[in-house]
Order: C-alpha cells, then sequence, then structure tokens
C-alpha cells in the first residue's frame, strides 16, 4: 500500500504528539529548566543543597525553590524585581557601582546570604560582601547564628555611607570628623592594605588568594586546571581569581570546581 505525502505528514505528527504526550506522563519531557545544587555529601548537613554550588546562571527564583525559602525575601536582600533575572546579574551591577577595592557582591554573596538565612554551612571569599540591604533581611528571617550574622554585617556595602565618604567634607564641616569614625571604613582600610605577601595559605583550600603554583603543589595538574578553565592557564605565581578575571572568567563559579577537584586529591 502506497501512502500519500498527506497520509506520512499525518503519522509523523501524530507519532511526535504521542511521544510527547508519553514522555509528559512519565516525567520526561520537560519545557523548563530544574536548577537543583548538588547536596552536601557528610557532616550534620549531609543531603541537604550546598550553597556553594549556586551557580550565576539560576534565577532568584531557582535559588528560593531549591533551598525552600520565599522569593521576595532574596529580591529584598539584593534590591531586585524580577524573580526570573539571572544572580549573575549582581556582578554587572555592582561591578558598575564602583565598589571600593577588596570588596565583591555577586554570585558568592548570594551564597553567603542563603548560608545564612537557612543555617547550611558555606565559607565565602574574602572579598565576598552583602549589600546593607540583606542584613536587614537576615536579622529578620536568618537562620544562622547571630555571631555570623554580625561578621556579614560589619563588611556589608553601605551605598549611602560610601557615597558620603567619597565626597570629602568642606573645611569645618560638622560631619568632617564623623567619617572616619564609620566602622565600615576601618574594614575597607584593611582589606586595601592587606598584600598577596600576608596570605597565608590553607592547604587544599582554594581561595581569592590561591595561586597557580599553589594548585599545583596541592595535586592538580595542567591537565585537571585546564580542564575548568577552558583549556587555558596562567603563569605558576598569578593568582587565580585576578587571572580568570583578566581573562573573562567567572571565579565565584570555576571555584567550586576547583575545589572538587582539590577535593578528589584528598
Amino acid at each position: 500500500m502506497k501512502l500519500s505525502i498527506k497520509s506520512m505528514a499525518v503519522i509523523v505528527v501524530g507519532a511526535f504528539s504521542l511521544g510527547i504526550a508519553g514522555a509528559n506522563l512519565l516525567g520526561f519531557w520537560q519545557t523548563t529548566s530544574s536548577k537543583q545544587p548538588v547536596a552536601i555529601k557528610e557532616g550534620e548537613f549531609a543531603g541537604l543543597p550546598n550553597p556553594a554550588d549556586i551557580r550565576g546562571s539560576y534565577t532568584w527564583a531557582d535559588v528560593a525553590n531549591a533551598f525552600g525559602f520565599d522569593v521576595k525575601l532574596i529580591l529584598r536582600a539584593f534590591g531586585a524585581s524580577d524573580e526570573t533575572e539571572k544572580v549573575n546579574a549582581l556582578e554587572a551591577i555592582y561591578g558598575a557601582a564602583g565598589l571600593p577595592a577588596g570588596m565583591e557582591i555577586g554570585t558568592d554573596s548570594v551564597r553567603l546570604f542563603v548560608s545564612l538565612l537557612t543555617g547550611l554551612p558555606h565559607i565565602a571569599e574574602d572579598s565576598t560582601v552583602l549589600p546593607v540591604s540583606a542584613i536587614a533581611v537576615l536579622r529578620e528571617s536568618g537562620k544562622a547564628e547571630a555571631a555570623l550574622i554580625d561578621a556579614a554585617a560589619a563588611k556589608a556595602y553601605d551605598p549611602a555611607k560610601a557615597a558620603t565618604s567619597a565626597v570629602p567634607a568642606a573645611p569645618g564641616s560638622p560631619t568632617s570628623s564623623i567619617a572616619p569614625a564609620q566602622p565600615a571604613s576601618t574594614t575597607i582600610t584593611a582589606v586595601k592594605t592587606e598584600s598577596a605577601t600576608d596570605h597565608v595559605a590553607t592547604v587544599g583550600a582554594l581561595t581569592g588568594k590561591t595561586t597557580f603554583q599553589e594548585l599545583k603543589d596541592w595535586g592538580l595538574g595542567e591537565v585537571d586546571i585546564k580542564s575548568v578553565t577552558g583549556g587555558k592557564i596562567g603563569p605558576d605565581a598569578s593568582i587565580v581569581k585576578d587571572w580568570m578575571a583578566a581573562n573573562g572568567l567567572t571565579f565565584s563559579e570555576l571555584k567550586v570546581r576547583l575545589q572538587e577537584l582539590l577535593d578528589a586529591k584528598k
């Protein structure tokens, strides 16, 4: 029996529709992406989602759904309004805001916020800070120890204070003696004056000051490193984070993969 072109078209479309319906019933067909961080492998939090695995490609809604909290909390914390926006937009927004040297608000800030909100563990980068709006949310709803929230508050970025301190006070102004007394100013100065020579590495713990030589000393070969950095590698003495920034790579995301390789070497 010969089939006409019209009959063939009907059969193909029908088979395709039935295939989608079947896959949908079995849970194989998804029209939206599902973002779920890897689980913590050991300790008292084993099996729970790991804040360190939050990626810049996650939306605010993805983060809230993965960790089981109201998306409004994280929107208010970072001054966002669209829950479908990706969290890596923070790096562009705050990068253009002219943060003080040694401060960074980006994907790792989201990880830190989630950690303090849920009580799940995360070791943030030395340069990672939260906006002051996030501290207000954590004071109300955070499950982490108060001391940890206080530590984040001491480093938090306050745009109002930053703008005030950036404008020199006029001679005789009543506010001219107030700026040096701000705790945030002291913290920023400490970060600015800290040099690479002050860095004391903890073996196997990748931070914002780790060099490529240290990665190699801890057991990673060039092939291992290049598998994460897209086939490129910096000079041994270069700081990994600085080199990645100069080469258009996002350290906060690639750090997780490098750390996994380091952990596997232990």
